[in-house]
Protein backbone atom coordinates (compact mmCIF):
# COMPACT_ATOMS: atom_id res chain seq x y z
CA UNK A 1 0.00 0.00 0.00
CA UNK A 2 3.13 2.71 0.96
CA UNK A 3 4.50 1.95 -2.88
CA UNK A 4 1.29 1.86 -4.32
CA UNK A 5 0.64 5.67 -2.76
CA UNK A 6 3.88 6.72 -3.48
CA UNK A 7 3.17 5.93 -7.17
CA UNK A 8 -0.34 7.59 -6.90
CA UNK A 9 1.64 10.64 -5.62
CA UNK A 10 4.61 10.86 -8.27
CA UNK A 11 1.63 10.92 -11.05
CA UNK A 12 -0.14 13.29 -9.34
CA UNK A 13 2.98 15.35 -8.64
CA UNK A 14 4.11 15.12 -12.36
CA UNK A 15 0.36 16.52 -13.36
CA UNK A 16 0.92 19.44 -10.90
CA UNK A 17 4.27 20.53 -11.40
CA UNK A 18 3.25 20.65 -15.27
CA UNK A 19 2.18 24.11 -16.40
CA UNK A 20 1.15 22.44 -19.85
CA UNK A 21 -0.47 19.62 -18.54
CA UNK A 22 -2.31 21.69 -15.88
CA UNK A 23 -3.56 24.15 -18.72
CA UNK A 24 -5.07 21.06 -20.74
CA UNK A 25 -6.37 19.09 -17.84
CA UNK A 26 -8.48 22.08 -16.16
CA UNK A 27 -7.94 25.23 -18.50
CA UNK A 28 -9.08 23.75 -21.69
CA UNK A 29 -11.70 21.69 -19.64
CA UNK A 30 -13.27 24.48 -17.96
CA UNK A 31 -13.36 27.57 -20.40
CA UNK A 32 -13.05 25.30 -24.27
CA UNK A 33 -16.55 23.94 -23.43
CA UNK A 34 -18.06 26.45 -22.44
CA UNK A 35 -16.93 28.79 -25.16
CA UNK A 36 -17.40 26.40 -27.93
CA UNK A 37 -21.03 26.45 -28.12
CA UNK A 38 -21.55 29.61 -28.38
CA UNK A 39 -21.73 30.41 -31.79
CA UNK A 40 -24.06 28.02 -32.17
CA UNK A 41 -26.26 29.88 -29.68
CA UNK A 42 -28.68 30.61 -32.29
CA UNK A 43 -29.49 27.42 -33.12
CA UNK A 44 -31.31 27.34 -36.25
CA UNK A 45 -29.87 29.52 -39.26
CA UNK A 46 -32.71 31.71 -40.31
CA UNK A 47 -32.70 34.83 -42.65
CA UNK A 48 -30.52 33.19 -45.70
CA UNK A 49 -30.21 36.25 -48.24
CA UNK A 50 -30.99 35.60 -51.74
CA UNK A 51 -31.82 37.82 -54.45
CA UNK A 52 -34.42 37.50 -57.01
CA UNK A 53 -34.48 38.08 -60.65
CA UNK A 54 -38.21 38.71 -62.08
CA UNK A 55 -38.16 39.06 -65.20
CA UNK A 56 -41.95 39.50 -65.64
CA UNK A 57 -42.90 41.65 -63.01
CA UNK A 58 -46.68 40.62 -62.68
CA UNK A 59 -49.03 40.62 -59.57
CA UNK A 60 -48.69 36.63 -59.27
CA UNK A 61 -44.90 36.69 -59.23
CA UNK A 62 -45.15 39.71 -56.75
CA UNK A 63 -47.15 37.49 -54.79
CA UNK A 64 -44.77 34.67 -54.70
CA UNK A 65 -41.86 36.68 -53.82
CA UNK A 66 -43.96 38.33 -50.96
CA UNK A 67 -44.08 34.59 -49.64
CA UNK A 68 -40.51 33.70 -50.04
CA UNK A 69 -39.83 36.65 -48.06
CA UNK A 70 -42.26 35.65 -45.41
CA UNK A 71 -40.50 32.54 -44.83
CA UNK A 72 -37.94 32.38 -41.35
CA UNK A 73 -35.32 30.46 -43.29
CA UNK A 74 -34.77 33.22 -46.44
CA UNK A 75 -34.51 37.01 -47.00
CA UNK A 76 -34.98 38.74 -50.08
CA UNK A 77 -31.91 41.08 -49.76
CA UNK A 78 -32.62 42.96 -53.17
CA UNK A 79 -34.29 42.73 -56.83
CA UNK A 80 -32.12 42.91 -59.93
CA UNK A 81 -32.34 43.44 -63.82
CA UNK A 82 -30.69 40.49 -65.29
CA UNK A 83 -28.57 37.11 -63.96
CA UNK A 84 -25.50 38.88 -64.01
CA UNK A 85 -25.69 41.14 -61.65
CA UNK A 86 -27.31 38.51 -59.50
CA UNK A 87 -24.15 36.64 -60.04
CA UNK A 88 -21.95 39.23 -59.13
CA UNK A 89 -24.17 39.78 -56.22
CA UNK A 90 -23.51 35.66 -55.79
CA UNK A 91 -19.57 35.86 -56.31
CA UNK A 92 -19.27 38.84 -53.72
CA UNK A 93 -21.02 36.49 -51.00
CA UNK A 94 -23.82 39.03 -50.11
CA UNK A 95 -26.49 36.44 -51.18
CA UNK A 96 -26.40 32.86 -50.76
CA UNK A 97 -28.93 31.90 -53.46
CA UNK A 98 -30.50 33.26 -56.54
CA UNK A 99 -33.95 32.90 -57.34
CA UNK A 100 -35.44 33.43 -60.99
CA UNK A 101 -39.07 34.12 -62.11
CA UNK A 102 -39.35 34.07 -66.07
CA UNK A 103 -41.28 35.90 -68.59
CA UNK A 104 -43.86 33.07 -69.07
CA UNK A 105 -44.52 32.25 -65.44
CA UNK A 106 -47.99 33.34 -64.98
CA UNK A 107 -49.14 32.17 -69.44
CA UNK A 108 -47.74 29.14 -67.77
CA UNK A 109 -50.05 28.74 -65.06
CA UNK A 110 -53.23 30.20 -66.84
CA UNK A 111 -52.98 27.96 -70.04
CA UNK A 112 -52.40 25.21 -67.27
CA UNK A 113 -48.93 23.60 -67.72
CA UNK A 114 -46.12 23.44 -65.65
CA UNK A 115 -43.99 26.43 -64.72
CA UNK A 116 -40.15 26.48 -63.57
CA UNK A 117 -38.70 28.43 -61.02
CA UNK A 118 -34.93 28.09 -61.73
CA UNK A 119 -32.93 28.27 -58.23
CA UNK A 120 -29.32 28.55 -57.44
CA UNK A 121 -28.31 27.43 -54.30
CA UNK A 122 -24.69 27.27 -52.49
CA UNK A 123 -24.09 23.78 -52.48
CA UNK A 124 -20.46 24.38 -51.47
CA UNK A 125 -22.04 24.48 -47.85
CA UNK A 126 -25.11 22.09 -46.88
CA UNK A 127 -26.48 24.01 -44.01
CA UNK A 128 -27.04 26.94 -46.11
CA UNK A 129 -28.10 25.28 -49.41
CA UNK A 130 -30.85 23.32 -47.11
CA UNK A 131 -32.55 26.90 -45.98
CA UNK A 132 -32.64 28.29 -49.05
CA UNK A 133 -33.96 25.11 -50.91
CA UNK A 134 -36.63 24.71 -47.94
CA UNK A 135 -37.39 28.36 -47.90
CA UNK A 136 -38.12 28.64 -51.58
CA UNK A 137 -39.78 25.30 -51.87
CA UNK A 138 -42.33 25.78 -48.88
CA UNK A 139 -43.37 29.64 -50.33
CA UNK A 140 -43.41 27.99 -54.23
CA UNK A 141 -45.71 24.75 -52.97
CA UNK A 142 -47.96 26.43 -50.62
CA UNK A 143 -48.60 29.33 -53.78
CA UNK A 144 -49.08 26.25 -56.12
CA UNK A 145 -51.62 24.54 -53.58
CA UNK A 146 -53.66 27.67 -53.50
CA UNK A 147 -53.43 27.65 -57.76
CA UNK A 148 -54.65 24.22 -57.56
CA UNK A 149 -57.47 24.30 -55.39
CA UNK A 150 -59.15 27.87 -56.99
CA UNK A 151 -59.08 25.48 -60.18
CA UNK A 152 -60.75 23.04 -58.75
CA UNK A 153 -63.15 24.81 -56.40
CA UNK A 154 -64.27 26.81 -60.07
CA UNK A 155 -65.23 23.19 -61.17
CA UNK A 156 -67.68 22.92 -58.64
CA UNK A 157 -66.05 20.85 -56.25
CA UNK A 158 -66.51 21.73 -52.17
CA UNK A 159 -63.52 23.60 -50.66
CA UNK A 160 -62.91 20.37 -48.50
CA UNK A 161 -63.22 18.03 -51.26
CA UNK A 162 -60.67 20.74 -53.46
CA UNK A 163 -58.04 20.36 -50.53
CA UNK A 164 -58.46 16.76 -50.00
CA UNK A 165 -58.27 16.57 -54.20
CA UNK A 166 -55.09 18.35 -53.92
CA UNK A 167 -53.34 16.72 -51.14
CA UNK A 168 -54.78 13.50 -50.65
CA UNK A 169 -52.32 11.63 -48.58
CA UNK A 170 -50.75 14.65 -46.12
CA UNK A 171 -47.69 14.07 -45.00
CA UNK A 172 -46.75 14.66 -41.83
CA UNK A 173 -43.22 15.48 -40.68
CA UNK A 174 -42.36 14.36 -36.81
CA UNK A 175 -38.93 15.49 -36.04
CA UNK A 176 -37.69 13.44 -33.01
CA UNK A 177 -34.40 13.80 -30.75
CA UNK A 178 -34.42 17.69 -32.05
CA UNK A 179 -37.17 18.97 -32.39
CA UNK A 180 -35.92 22.52 -32.99
CA UNK A 181 -33.45 21.26 -35.46
CA UNK A 182 -30.81 22.80 -33.80
CA UNK A 183 -27.18 22.54 -34.95
CA UNK A 184 -25.92 23.41 -31.91
CA UNK A 185 -27.82 20.87 -30.15
CA UNK A 186 -26.98 17.93 -32.67
CA UNK A 187 -22.82 18.68 -32.57
CA UNK A 188 -22.19 19.75 -29.49
CA UNK A 189 -23.20 16.64 -27.14
CA UNK A 190 -20.55 14.42 -29.38
CA UNK A 191 -17.83 16.81 -29.46
CA UNK A 192 -18.02 17.54 -25.51
CA UNK A 193 -17.26 13.53 -25.50
CA UNK A 194 -14.90 13.60 -28.06
CA UNK A 195 -12.82 15.98 -25.79
CA UNK A 196 -13.04 13.73 -22.86
CA UNK A 197 -11.29 11.45 -25.00
CA UNK A 198 -8.46 13.27 -26.81
CA UNK A 199 -7.68 15.85 -23.76
CA UNK A 200 -6.94 12.11 -21.73
CA UNK A 201 -5.05 10.58 -24.57
CA UNK A 202 -2.54 14.05 -25.11
CA UNK A 203 -2.29 15.06 -21.58
CA UNK A 204 -1.04 11.22 -20.52
CA UNK A 205 1.23 11.01 -23.88
CA UNK A 206 2.44 14.57 -23.11
CA UNK A 207 3.72 13.04 -19.67
CA UNK A 208 5.01 9.70 -21.00
CA UNK A 209 7.14 12.07 -23.64
CA UNK A 210 8.29 14.30 -20.83
CA UNK A 211 9.89 11.41 -18.80
CA UNK A 212 11.54 10.23 -22.22
CA UNK A 213 13.29 13.66 -22.73
CA UNK A 214 14.58 13.29 -19.60
CA UNK A 215 16.29 10.02 -20.11
CA UNK A 216 13.18 7.52 -18.30
CA UNK A 217 11.02 4.99 -19.47
CA UNK A 218 7.47 6.45 -18.06
CA UNK A 219 7.40 3.39 -15.94
CA UNK A 220 10.59 3.55 -14.45
CA UNK A 221 9.32 4.85 -10.67
CA UNK A 222 10.28 2.90 -7.66
CA UNK A 223 9.85 -0.70 -7.12
CA UNK A 224 6.16 -1.70 -7.40
CA UNK A 225 4.03 -4.23 -9.28
CA UNK A 226 3.01 -3.51 -13.06
CA UNK A 227 -0.54 -3.96 -11.75
CA UNK A 228 -0.35 -1.70 -8.93
CA UNK A 229 1.74 1.16 -10.70
CA UNK A 230 -1.01 1.33 -13.60
CA UNK A 231 -4.02 1.32 -10.75
CA UNK A 232 -2.66 4.17 -9.34
CA UNK A 233 -2.37 6.41 -12.01
CA UNK A 234 -6.20 5.51 -13.16
CA UNK A 235 -6.61 6.51 -9.98
CA UNK A 236 -4.89 9.81 -10.52
CA UNK A 237 -6.96 10.97 -13.73
CA UNK A 238 -10.44 8.84 -12.72
CA UNK A 239 -11.93 11.08 -9.95
CA UNK A 240 -10.33 14.02 -12.30
CA UNK A 241 -12.52 13.47 -15.16
CA UNK A 242 -15.14 12.68 -13.04
CA UNK A 243 -15.46 16.40 -11.95
CA UNK A 244 -15.12 16.88 -15.72
CA UNK A 245 -18.55 14.85 -16.30
CA UNK A 246 -20.38 16.87 -13.93
CA UNK A 247 -19.16 20.03 -15.16
CA UNK A 248 -20.18 18.90 -19.05
CA UNK A 249 -23.66 17.49 -18.88
CA UNK A 250 -24.29 18.20 -15.31
CA UNK A 251 -23.83 22.37 -15.48
CA UNK A 252 -23.21 23.30 -19.12
CA UNK A 253 -26.23 21.27 -20.67
CA UNK A 254 -28.68 22.73 -18.70
CA UNK A 255 -26.76 26.52 -19.04
CA UNK A 256 -27.46 26.15 -23.12
CA UNK A 257 -30.51 23.64 -22.38
CA UNK A 258 -29.59 21.27 -24.64
CA UNK A 259 -31.31 18.26 -24.79
CA UNK A 260 -30.97 15.61 -21.90
CA UNK A 261 -33.22 12.47 -21.69
CA UNK A 262 -31.11 10.52 -19.23
CA UNK A 263 -29.89 11.88 -15.59
CA UNK A 264 -26.99 12.31 -14.62
CA UNK A 265 -25.89 9.07 -12.21
CA UNK A 266 -27.28 7.45 -15.50
CA UNK A 267 -24.92 8.91 -17.56
CA UNK A 268 -22.16 8.63 -15.55
CA UNK A 269 -22.58 5.14 -14.85
CA UNK A 270 -22.67 5.13 -19.13
CA UNK A 271 -19.59 7.05 -19.27
CA UNK A 272 -17.53 5.04 -16.39
CA UNK A 273 -15.80 2.38 -18.48
CA UNK A 274 -15.52 4.82 -21.37
CA UNK A 275 -12.91 7.04 -18.93
CA UNK A 276 -11.06 3.23 -17.98
CA UNK A 277 -10.96 2.15 -21.50
CA UNK A 278 -9.34 6.26 -22.15
CA UNK A 279 -7.24 6.29 -19.49
CA UNK A 280 -5.61 2.16 -19.94
CA UNK A 281 -5.46 3.41 -23.52
CA UNK A 282 -3.59 6.58 -22.64
CA UNK A 283 -0.87 4.44 -20.38
CA UNK A 284 -0.57 1.89 -23.39
CA UNK A 285 0.00 5.11 -26.15
CA UNK A 286 2.68 7.15 -23.59
CA UNK A 287 5.04 4.78 -24.27
CA UNK A 288 5.03 5.38 -28.49
CA UNK A 289 6.42 9.05 -27.76
CA UNK A 290 10.15 10.39 -26.77
CA UNK A 291 9.41 14.23 -26.76
CA UNK A 292 6.41 15.99 -25.23
CA UNK A 293 5.68 17.86 -28.55
CA UNK A 294 5.12 14.41 -30.84
CA UNK A 295 2.54 13.54 -28.24
CA UNK A 296 0.41 16.77 -28.61
CA UNK A 297 0.61 16.88 -32.29
CA UNK A 298 0.10 12.80 -33.38
CA UNK A 299 -2.84 12.93 -31.19
CA UNK A 300 -4.12 15.97 -32.04
CA UNK A 301 -4.43 15.40 -35.39
CA UNK A 302 -6.15 12.42 -35.01
CA UNK A 303 -9.56 14.51 -33.24
CA UNK A 304 -10.83 14.99 -36.63
CA UNK A 305 -10.81 11.10 -38.14
CA UNK A 306 -12.07 9.96 -35.20
CA UNK A 307 -14.78 11.75 -35.09
CA UNK A 308 -15.40 10.86 -38.31
CA UNK A 309 -14.73 7.01 -37.38
CA UNK A 310 -16.81 7.06 -34.92
CA UNK A 311 -19.55 7.39 -37.07
CA UNK A 312 -21.33 10.72 -35.63
CA UNK A 313 -21.09 13.30 -38.48
CA UNK A 314 -21.08 10.96 -41.45
CA UNK A 315 -23.54 7.26 -40.89
CA UNK A 316 -21.84 4.47 -40.48
CA UNK A 317 -23.08 2.12 -43.52
CA UNK A 318 -20.92 4.76 -45.62
CA UNK A 319 -17.82 4.18 -43.89
CA UNK A 320 -16.03 1.00 -45.38
CA UNK A 321 -15.60 -2.07 -43.65
CA UNK A 322 -11.93 -1.57 -42.69
CA UNK A 323 -12.23 1.49 -41.41
CA UNK A 324 -15.40 0.64 -39.37
CA UNK A 325 -13.43 -2.32 -37.93
CA UNK A 326 -10.41 0.09 -37.13
CA UNK A 327 -13.20 2.25 -35.33
CA UNK A 328 -14.07 -0.19 -32.49
CA UNK A 329 -10.53 -0.47 -31.09
CA UNK A 330 -11.09 3.61 -29.84
CA UNK A 331 -13.22 4.36 -26.91
CA UNK A 332 -14.61 7.35 -28.17
CA UNK A 333 -16.77 4.96 -31.05
CA UNK A 334 -18.40 2.71 -28.25
CA UNK A 335 -18.88 6.03 -26.40
CA UNK A 336 -20.37 8.72 -28.49
CA UNK A 337 -22.91 6.14 -30.24
CA UNK A 338 -24.31 5.34 -26.16
CA UNK A 339 -24.35 8.63 -24.65
CA UNK A 340 -26.16 9.74 -27.81
CA UNK A 341 -28.74 6.89 -27.03
CA UNK A 342 -29.42 8.15 -23.85
CA UNK A 343 -28.97 11.53 -23.73
CA UNK A 344 -30.86 12.28 -27.36
CA UNK A 345 -33.02 9.29 -28.00
CA UNK A 346 -34.08 8.90 -24.38
CA UNK A 347 -33.14 5.01 -24.90
CA UNK A 348 -33.61 2.66 -22.09
CA UNK A 349 -30.06 1.71 -20.55
CA UNK A 350 -30.54 -2.17 -21.78
CA UNK A 351 -30.63 -0.61 -25.59
CA UNK A 352 -26.75 0.23 -25.08
CA UNK A 353 -25.59 -2.85 -23.34
CA UNK A 354 -23.55 -3.50 -26.32
CA UNK A 355 -21.51 -0.36 -26.15
CA UNK A 356 -21.76 -0.83 -22.29
CA UNK A 357 -20.10 -4.53 -22.83
CA UNK A 358 -17.50 -3.04 -25.35
CA UNK A 359 -16.31 -0.50 -23.27
CA UNK A 360 -15.60 -2.42 -20.22
CA UNK A 361 -14.02 -5.01 -22.68
CA UNK A 362 -11.80 -2.38 -24.29
CA UNK A 363 -11.04 -1.26 -20.47
CA UNK A 364 -10.04 -4.96 -19.51
CA UNK A 365 -7.47 -5.20 -22.70
CA UNK A 366 -6.02 -1.81 -22.60
CA UNK A 367 -5.59 -2.11 -18.47
CA UNK A 368 -3.64 -5.54 -19.00
CA UNK A 369 -1.94 -4.47 -22.23
CA UNK A 370 -1.02 -1.50 -19.85
CA UNK A 371 0.54 -3.73 -16.97
CA UNK A 372 2.11 -5.45 -19.99
CA UNK A 373 4.45 -2.55 -21.15
CA UNK A 374 4.77 -1.36 -17.14
CA UNK A 375 6.58 -4.43 -16.71
CA UNK A 376 9.34 -3.66 -18.70
CA UNK A 377 12.84 -2.73 -16.83
CA UNK A 378 13.97 1.14 -16.99
CA UNK A 379 17.24 2.40 -18.43
CA UNK A 380 19.44 4.92 -17.05
CA UNK A 381 19.70 8.43 -18.40
CA UNK A 382 21.95 8.80 -21.16
CA UNK A 383 24.43 11.87 -19.96
CA UNK A 384 23.62 14.73 -22.36
CA UNK A 385 25.85 16.64 -24.56
CA UNK A 386 27.81 13.74 -24.89
CA UNK A 387 29.25 12.71 -28.09
CA UNK A 388 31.46 9.76 -29.26
CA UNK A 389 34.62 10.55 -31.40
CA UNK A 390 34.84 8.85 -34.40
CA UNK A 391 38.91 9.34 -34.45
CA UNK A 392 39.45 7.94 -30.68
CA UNK A 393 40.94 4.57 -30.88
CA UNK A 394 39.59 1.50 -29.09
Amino acid sequence: MKTFLQEWRAEALRILKDPGILLLFFGVQLIYPAVYPLPYRNAVLREVPIVVVDQEGSSLSRKLLRMVDATETVRITSQVPDFETARKHFIQREASGILVIPQDFTLRIRQGRTASLPLYCDASYFLVYRQVAMGVQEAAGTLSAGIEIQRLSAQGLPRRQALAARDPLPLRNVFLFNPAGGYGAYIVPAVLVLILHQTLLIGIGMLGGTQREHGHLPDSAGPVSPFARTLARILVYLPLYILHVVWFFGILFRIYAYPQRAGLWELFFFLLPFLLATICLGLSLRHLFRERVSAMMALLFTSIPILFLSGFSWPVEAIPAPLRLLSQCLPATPGIAGFLKLNHMGADFSMVRPEFLQLWAQSLAYFLLACFIAARPSYKPRPKNVHPNPRSKT
